[in-house]
């Protein structure tokens, strides 16, 4: 069975082959993000340091987990904001989605009150994920 879901990401994210979590979220969710776990990512306005990226506030690719927050670990050293990182393969680029914006991705959710503080993963169900991908275009 495949998993699914939304993953937040910093302004300017553009195709890497890492996610960053916190230690903690990666604790939280590690074992429900074996490889093949499919996510559609979310551009905050948040962004990295030194970053001068404008965040969409719309998802803006997708991604196919391919290994563990430990080979992460080996492949990029952790950032301050996000001690632990996944690798990941890309499944729809930046270039080639249609960005889908906020309204829409609560709709299609129905959750007015997605995303919520210190939540930077969220499960989707096939039909949710399905929907938000088509959407993508």
């Amino acid at each position: 069975m495949t998993n699914y879901g939304i993953k937040l990401v910093w302004a300017g994210w553009n195709d890497d082959p890492t996610i960053g979590f916190s230690s903690r979220a990666a604790k939280r969710w590690a074992s429900e993000l074996p490889a093949g776990t499919r996510m559609l990512l979310y551009e905050t306005t948040g962004k990295p340091k030194g970053s001068k990226a404008k965040g969409t506030k719309s998802l803006v690719g997708e991604v196919e987990v391919s290994g563990t927050f430990e080979e992460g670990a080996a492949i990029r050293a952790a950032e301050e904001q996000h001690d632990a990182v996944i690798p990941v393969k890309i499944v729809r680029t930046r270039e080639s989605v249609t960005p889908v914006p906020l309204d829409q991705v609560r709709a299609i959710l129905h959750d007015e009150q997605w995303p919520r503080m210190g939540e930077s993963w969220r499960p989707l169900s096939e039909a949710e994920y399905q929907a938000l991908v088509a959407a993508m275009g």
